[in-house]
């Protein structure tokens, strides 16, 4: 039911198009990937990140495959699966740390939290780090010791990094401190469980690099490890949050009303301190202080990077609805799965009529019809305009299907003779040698003198 619930709120989003700053770059990288198939030369735009080793390729090769079965149009159903894989995974642990009723309100919380639902149908690698990031601590978890378990629990996480980096590691971490919590820390003494954990966990990101070293020159180590994690971690890059508390106050607001019921559970972990609802608690909330804490010590931050943590939170926030739920007496729960059970049903109804539309932005670049029906596939256009950014120049290339090269100025656009086709902000004077084509919204689309008189 809750898992009903969590499909009525995030397929929506894979229904409509919209625009996310992340999802159009990966989107054209995964493109670039699926059409010449050079799975460690990943690359965005000639003249953006021409070389692109922002994060590792593995979940690039998978949207490639996707691109190929299907279309670019099957990437927000591959985030889509990620999302409702997660709740899923997140009701299964629930259900033995806290019991049924809780994991299911716990679900609920997970499911119907915005900044969960509303991002999970999109080509971004926060979808498949949650994913991999619960399965791996609910696999360590629930393991007991089995051989198995422990080793797809270090595997999982070792995929993690290959996702997103060494950030997914964490989760063995978050598993030993919620086995602690737990009162079951003696499964940490034996040396067999760490080995089958951290060996796989290690030996994937390892492998990888040796081999960036041995066959690709240390690519993916200068330009991913040292340009972007070590850059990050360290505060040499400013983009995004420096303040060390951003990512808690964003964590807390994002929740919304579960954080009201998430202190709830917390008051009543306190006071009972050594019950198993409250050793639950304790568990899932240092499960996303290794999430929150872990970014929270680089030195830059932003709010996405904290999704793996909503699932405890959520799981935590069950807890507290459980609470005060009983408040009601025994119709309490029963009227509360009812009502979502309404509301899941109703989500699922109103599906084919694609409400998520009114809810997301219109394209900043309008429909683009123009460049897509006059210029072939992979040419290079220019995209002039004073507030152009690498989102735009994303948006075009992903819209068109060409390769946007961002412009600043009339001056720019006129002194590159390798352009013949532009997208310029129609307040601009058109610079010499160019010729308007046609107009859409606040942009004009522009021809070389010569090659607009060639233009049928």
């Amino acid at each position: 039911m809750a898992l009903g619930l969590a499909a009525g709120l995030i397929l929506p989003f894979a229904l409509v198009h919209l625009d996310d700053a992340d999802g159009v770059v990966y989107t054209v990288v995964a493109r670039h990937l699926a059409q010449d198939g050079r799975l460690f030369d990943l690359r965005f735009l000639p003249e953006i990140f021409p070389r692109f080793r922002e994060h590792p390729p593995f979940f690039f090769w998978i949207w490639a495959i996707a691109i190929r079965l299907g279309s670019e149009h099957a990437l927000p159903w591959v985030g889509a699966a990620c999302g409702l894989s997660t709740v899923a995974i997140a009701i299964a642990l629930a259900r033995e740390l806290t019991g049924p009723r809780a994991a299911f309100l716990g679900g609920v919380a997970l499911a119907t939290t915005e900044s969960f639902f509303r991002y999970q149908a999109r080509a971004r690698l926060d979808p498949p780090l949650t994913l991999l990031f619960t399965a791996s601590t609910a696999l360590l978890v629930l393991a007991r010791g089995r051989g198995r378990w422990l080793l797809a629990g270090g595997i999982t996480a070792g995929l993690g990094a290959l996702v997103k980096g060494p950030p997914a590691l964490g989760a063995p971490v978050a598993a030993a401190l919620a086995l602690v919590a737990l009162g079951r820390g003696e499964e940490l003494r034996r040396p067999r469980a760490w080995l089958l954990t951290a060996l796989p966990a290690l030996a994937l990101p390892a492998l990888f690099l040796a081999y960036d070293e041995l066959a690709l020159g240390g690519t993916w180590w200068k330009g991913y490890v040292q340009e972007q994690f070590l850059a990050s971690a360290l505060g040499q890059r400013h983009d995004g949050a420096s303040d060390h508390l951003f990512l808690l106050r964003s964590t807390l607001g994002r929740l919304g009303p579960w954080a009201a019921l998430l202190a709830v559970a917390l008051v009543r972990a306190l006071r009972e301190r050594t019950t198993p609802r409250a050793r639950a608690t304790f568990a899932l909330l240092l499960w996303a202080g290794v999430v929150v804490g872990g970014y929270s010590l680089a030195g830059r931050a932003w709010w996405h990077y904290a999704m793996p943590a909503y699932v405890p939170l959520g799981l935590a926030a069950g807890l507290g609805l459980e609470e005060v739920l009983a408040l009601a007496g025994e119709r309490g729960f029963p009227a509360f799965r009812g009502l979502a059970a309404a509301t899941a049903l109703l989500l699922v109804l109103v599906l084919p009529f694609r409400l998520a539309r009114f809810l997301v932005k219109p394209c900043s670049l309008g429909e683009l019809p123009m460049l897509s029906t006059r210029v072939p596939p992979g040419t290079r256009v220019g995209l002039a305009a004073d507030r152009v950014a690498l989102v735009e120049a994303g948006i075009l290339a992903q819209h068109a299907g060409i390769e946007a090269v961002p412009l600043r100025s009339p001056a720019e656009l006129a002194g590159r003779g390798d352009l013949t086709s532009a997208l310029v902000d129609a307040r601009w004077t058109v610079p010499p040698g160019w010729a308007r084509v046609a107009r859409q919204g606040d942009w004009l689309e522009l021809r070389r003198d010569d090659a607009a008189r060639r233009a049928p």
